[in-house]
Order: C-alpha cells, then sequence, then structure tokens
C-alpha cells in the first residue's frame, strides 16, 4: 500500500513539475516574443531593422511643426535593443553622442520606443537653430506605428537634462521612415 502511494505522490510530482517547467517556458517565450514581428500584417518585416528617418520637431500642444526636418537613422534589434544616430544641425559638431535604447511591441503594428544620449558640453542660444544645449542628456521616447512593411510614422516626446539629472527643456517631434535597404 505504501509503496503504491509513494509511486501515485512521484507521478503527481513530476506532472506538477511538468506543468510548472510549461508555464515558465511558456511565460519565456511570450517575453522573448513582445519584440517578435510576427503577426504584423506584413509577412513579418516588423520593426527589426535600420530605418532612415525624416524628424520635424513639433509645437507639443498644437502639434505645430517647427522649423525644418532633420534626418536620423534608428536601429531595432531582435532582443529589443535599438540604436539612433542623427544630424540634428542644433548641435554643434561633436556635442551630442549617438543614442542607445530599448523598444518593444505594444500592439497590432504599435511599438514603444525609449533612447538616450548624451550632450557632452553646454553651448549659449544661437538661433534661429539651436536654442542652446547643457551638458547631460537627451531622452526620446517615442510611439511607432508601422504604415506598411517598410514604412512607420512615429511620435515622440523628448526631454534635456543636466549632469545632475534636472530636467532644463522638454519638446516634442513626429517622423515617417523608411526601411533601409
Amino acid at each position: 500500500m505504501k509503496s503504491a502511494t509513494r509511486k501515485l505522490f512521484y507521478a503527481f510530482a513530476v506532472l506538477a513539475l511538468a506543468g510548472v517547467l510549461s508555464i515558465v517556458l511558456g511565460a519565456n517565450t511570450r517575453l522573448r516574443a513582445g519584440n517578435s514581428d510576427e503577426g504584423d500584417g506584413f509577412g513579418g518585416h516588423g520593426l527589426n531593422g535600420t530605418w532612415y528617418v525624416k524628424v520635424n520637431l513639433s509645437d507639443c500642444q498644437t502639434g505645430a511643426l517647427i522649423g525644418n526636418p532633420f534626418y536620423s537613422y534608428l536601429a531595432f534589434a531582435g532582443n529589443g535593443t535599438m540604436a539612433e544616430n542623427t544630424e540634428n544641425p542644433g548641435f554643434a559638431v561633436g556635442q551630442r553622442s549617438s543614442g542607445l535604447g530599448i523598444w518593444n511591441r505594444a500592439g497590432w503594428r504599435v511599438y514603444n520606443a525609449k533612447s538616450v544620449a548624451f550632450i557632452f558640453f553646454t553651448t549659449p542660444p544661437a538661433p534661429p537653430m539651436n536654442p542652446g544645449f547643457t551638458a547631460g542628456t537627451q531622452t526620446i521616447a517615442q510611439q511607432i506605428r508601422l504604415e506598411g512593411p517598410d514604412q512607420f510614422s512615429s511620435k515622440a516626446t523628448i526631454q534635456f537634462a543636466d549632469s545632475t539629472g534636472a530636467v532644463y527643456r522638454n519638446g516634442c517631434a513626429v517622423a515617417t521612415a523608411t526601411r533601409f535597404k
């Protein structure tokens, strides 16, 4: 009798362990799939890859465009990391580093991305292109929407902080992008 009870207990323990493992492995697969491009409606292209981005600064309240557009490159890796580089003429030569960040899938053809770049030195305002920047960081948070297999649009908020982390300026931007091929 004790042998039958023990066998039943071990069988139950093995089944319970198998159930826990399937839950854990399934959750891990779903977490990794958070940046998957499967089911994007465009044959799996999704956000992964490098994009040529046209950026327009905009008024955060009205959405009105400010100044001339400039261009950036954004590269999204399947592991949820990203890199970016810009030619924004508002920065002095060598003033801003490339940005590094993270991204994730937020919904059907919608992604969130956040990147940060260093501002290496302070410059005074030089209108109309340069509002003046303080050494510290620039953080860009954006919501990206795939418009096709090789196009996206985005809306971004921009935050500038000094070297102590105190925010001294906020801004907004809109962008359109084409996949770099």
